[in-house]
C-alpha cells in the first residue's frame, strides 16, 4: 500500500469540497431566525476531517452507487456528529474547536443548545426528504439507535467513577461514544446502495472496529503526541484527568509508590512538565503504550478482514487506506 496516504489525502480533499458545497446549500435554503441558522452551521462549516461521511459515500460506491445518491445521508451523518460536538463543547466548557471559537462562546449557551437541537432535527428531515420511505425508515432507525448509544457512552464518560472500572467498561464506552456513529456511517452507505444483510454486517464490523481503534489512537496521542502536530501539550489527557484505556491499564500494573505519585499528578492542570515526564516513564516501564498499540492494530486487522469480504473496488481501497491512516495518524 505504498503511497496510500497521498492518494487518500487527495480524495479526502476532493470529497470535503463536495460535501461542504452541499452543506452550504442546505444552510442557504434554511428559513427562520438568522441567529439560529448561523449558530447551527457555525461549527460544521468551520472545517473537520469529514471521516464519517467519507466512509458512508465510499461504502455506497463499493456497491456501484455514486456520490450524488449517498450525499444526503452523508451530510446528515456529519450534521449529527456536529450536533454532538456542540453539546460536548458546552459540557466540557471548551472555548475552541478546529481553531475557531466554539458555538456557545460565539452565540451564548442557550442559543448553542437550541442550535444543536436544530441540527439533530434537520438530520432526519434530510433523510425523509431525499430517500424512498423504506430506505428512509431504515436510515432513521440506524441514526436514532446510534444517537442513543452516543448518549449512553457520554453518560459513562461524564460519570466514570460510576461506570468505568476496568478496560472492558472503557471499551464499551468508546464503542458507544465514538464507534457507534462510525459504524452507522458504514452501514448507511450500504443501506442506500441496497447491500445484503451479510454485506451490511461486514460494513458494521469494519466501522465498529476502526471507530474503537480511532479512540485508542487518540488516547495514545493525548499522552505522547507531538505538541507541534497535535496542537496540545504533552500529557494533555493526564493534566485533564481523562480516564482513558492508557490510564486504566496502567493503574493495574503500577507499584503502590508509582500509583501514589501518578494520582498526585493526574487531573492537575498545573502539573509540571517534569511530573508529566515521570508519568510517561512509568507508563513506558510497564509497556502500556505497546499494549494499546497491539490492541489498536488487532482491531485494524479485524476491520480489514471484514472489509475484504466485500467487492474489490477502488472505493474499498479508500476505506482500507482510511483505516490505516486512522492508526498511523499523528493528530
Amino acid at each position: 500500500m505504498s503511497g496510500y496516504r497521498e492518494a487518500l489525502m487527495g480524495e479526502l480533499a476532493r470529497f470535503r469540497e463536495a460535501i461542504n458545497r452541499y452543506i452550504e446549500g442546505l444552510k442557504d435554503g434554511m428559513d427562520g431566525p438568522r441567529d439560529l441558522i448561523e449558530a447551527s452551521f457555525h461549527l460544521v462549516l468551520s472545517g473537520g476531517k469529514r471521516i464519517r461521511p467519507f466512509i458512508l459515500v465510499k461504502a455506497g460506491e463499493v456497491f456501484g452507487v455514486d456520490e450524488d445518491a449517498t450525499m444526503p445521508a452523508a451530510a446528515s451523518i456529519e450534521l449529527l456528529h456536529n450536533f454532538t460536538l456542540i453539546h460536548d463543547d458546552i459540557m466540557d466548557r471548551d472555548e475552541f474547536r478546529r481553531g475557531v471559537k466554539t458555538t456557545h462562546v460565539v452565540y451564548g449557551e442557550p442559543l448553542a443548545i437550541v442550535a444543536g437541537d436544530y441540527l439533530f432535527s434537520l438530520v432526519f428531515k434530510i433523510l425523509i426528504d431525499n430517500y424512498p420511505s423504506d430506505v428512509a425508515a431504515r436510515l432513521v432507525k440506524l441514526y436514532s439507535e446510534a444517537s442513543m448509544l452516543i448518549c449512553k457512552g457520554q453518560t459513562m464518560d461524564i460519570l466514570p467513577e460510576k461506570y468505568i472500572f476496568e478496560s472492558d467498561d472503557y471499551m464499551n464506552m468508546v464503542y458507544q461514544k465514538t464507534g457507534a456513529l462510525i459504524e452507522a456511517s458504514a452501514v448507511a452507505g450500504g443501506i442506500v446502495a441496497g447491500a445484503s444483510d451479510d454485506e451490511l454486517e461486514h460494513l458494521r464490523e469494519y466501522g465498529r472496529k476502526i471507530g474503537i481503534a480511532f479512540q485508542i489512537a487518540d488516547d495514545i496521542l493525548g499522552v505522547v503526541g507531538d505538541p507541534k502536530v497535535t496542537g496540545k501539550p504533552v500529557g494533555n489527557d493526564i493534566r485533564n484527568g481523562k480516564r482513558t484505556l492508557i490510564v486504566i491499564v496502567a493503574e493495574t500494573k503500577m507499584s503502590s509508590s508509582e500509583r501514589e505519585f501518578f494520582r498526585s499528578v493526574f487531573g492537575r492542570l498545573d502539573a509540571s512538565d517534569e511530573d508529566i515526564r515521570r508519568v510517561v516513564e512509568i507508563f513506558e516501564r510497564h509497556g502500556i503504550f505497546e499494549d494499546a498499540r497491539r490492541l489498536m492494530y488487532k482491531l485494524y486487522r479485524e476491520a480489514i478482514d471484514s472489509l475484504r469480504m466485500l467487492p474489490a473496488t477502488s472505493a474499498r481501497d479508500y476505506l482500507e487506506y482510511l483505516a490505516r491512516y486512522i492508526i498511523e495518524r499523528e493528530k
